[in-house]
């Protein structure tokens, strides 16, 4: 039977395979203390991290990385920042029930919403599924303009 825990920051090299697969080329994922410290510095926007643990494996099969915060349109909410599976445990329920985790929490905190972005590759259609299976809408289009 799974189970769903907080990754402290200490404990971030639990979380690090599952976001790797979301995000190899993240510099602040180059490895555990280097990871560490990035948590470390974002601290004050109160990023968090659960996962999805299986007996007899440390590691999280699968990850979620989110904040509370309060957006004016929308009030308080949970913005999830980073969703992801090990590719061999995908397939096993572990995505849908850290949102059903994530819903819980947000209730539990006072939260009107839970909000996440997604990339629009094919890669990302099966978590599309899963966000629209889970009852999430796509409610807004993402911009961005790199300044560098």
């Amino acid at each position: 039977m799974s189970e769903i825990r907080p990754v402290a920051p200490e404990q971030c090299a639990l979380a690090l395979p599952a976001l790797r697969e979301l995000r190899p080329s993240a510099p602040a994922l180059a490895d555990a203390a280097t990871f560490q410290a990035y948590l470390q510095e974002i601290e004050n926007e109160q990023y968090r991290l659960v996962g999805v643990f299986v007996p007899g494996r440390e590691e999280a099969e699968c990850v979620a990385g989110y904040r509370v915060m309060h957006m004016l349109y929308a009030g308080k909410i949970i913005y999830v920042d980073d969703l992801s599976t090990l590719p061999a445990a995908r397939g096993q329920g572990h995505a849908r029930a850290l949102l059903e985790w994530l819903d819980a929490e947000a209730l539990r905190l006072g939260c009107a919403a839970v909000h996440l972005d997604s990339g629009v590759s094919e890669a990302r259609f099966t978590a599309h599924r899963q966000y629209l299976k889970h009852g999430m809408n796509i409610t807004c289009h993402h911009f961005e303009k790199k300044l560098s």
